[in-house]
């Protein structure tokens, strides 16, 4: 196994030991180049999810205003869900 003590050398140093000048260490994990497109449709999900979640949310409390409970209600401790 080869140790390594200078990695600025080491990119610039081609396998023969010739110094090149140029870097050749390839992709150092998969998928290289995709983070843009990955934080995008990330992006889109996690806004989705907000407006998916804000429709539920009001779904819920014009049903809860539709009833007009009381405001003693909340003393029957009876769960909704």
């Amino acid at each position: 196994m080869a140790t390594v003590t200078d990695w600025i050398k080491h990119l610039t140093t081609d396998s023969a030991g010739d110094e090149i000048g140029t870097q050749i260490a390839g992709a150092v994990y998969p998928g290289v180049g995709t983070e843009g497109v990955l934080v995008l449709i990330a992006a889109v999900i996690w806004i989705g999810w907000h407006v998916i979640a804000a429709k539920q949310e009001d779904e819920d409390l014009k049903k809860l205003a539709r009833r007009r409970p009381s405001s003693n209600a909340w003393k029957s401790n009876v769960t909704d869900g």
